[in-house]
């Protein structure tokens, strides 16, 4: 099983990231960007990658230790950019602005607890929503323009859950499978 730890949003804020998938899509070339569904949008904690039944249970209970006590919260969008740079850039995201230290804190926890039920796993984490990855050219003005129709879009969503998910791969792009779901106070 390919799993990794995320959360969801709601559906005012999905929608938020569609209108900016949506927009930076009209000034990218056809075929230059490999596009998120807008049903896979969520914010990364950790990924695990292929584990076993063994492993994925040990995953769950890391989860749940890892997250004891946590509460809820609301993040707000923030601006467009790129990883890793804007001369090469691969992977395409809207950042978070306010939440973004509850959400540093809450994958801080999980990795304690995923390492503590011994799991092996990068916790390198930066707030971010992937929307896109970057396959072919873009134009030169394509990172400001997107940034500029970004800033002038916000949303806000409550976070009230970090869940344990299975990444199916299909020839229409992955599909995300619910493992586990830890409620938030």
């Amino acid at each position: 099983m390919r799993l990794f730890a995320a959360s969801a949003f709601e559906p005012g804020f999905t929608e938020n990231l569609k209108a900016i998938a949506d927009y930076a899509r009209g000034n990218a070339p056809a075929g230059a960007v490999k596009w998120v569904e807008p049903a896979n949008f969520h914010i990364t904690y950790a990924f695990l990658g292929d584990l076993d039944r063994s492993a994925a249970a040990a995953a769950v209970k890391g989860l749940e230790a890892g997250l004891e006590g946590v509460k809820a919260f609301s993040v707000a969008s923030g601006g467009f950019g790129v990883f890793p740079s804007a001369r090469r850039p691969s992977v395409l995201w809207v950042g978070i602005a306010a939440g973004a230290e509850e959400l540093r804190v809450t994958a801080a926890r999980l990795a304690e607890g995923l390492t503590k039920a011994g799991l092996v796993f990068e916790s390198r984490f930066e707030p971010h929503v992937t929307i896109g990855r970057v396959k072919g050219r873009l134009p030169e003005n394509f990172i400001r323009r997107a940034a500029d129709f970004t800033q002038s879009r916000k949303a806000v969503s409550a976070l009230s859950s970090v869940d344990l998910l299975e990444s199916v791969p299909t020839p229409e792009g992955p599909k995300y499978r619910l493992v586990h779901s830890k409620r938030l106070l």
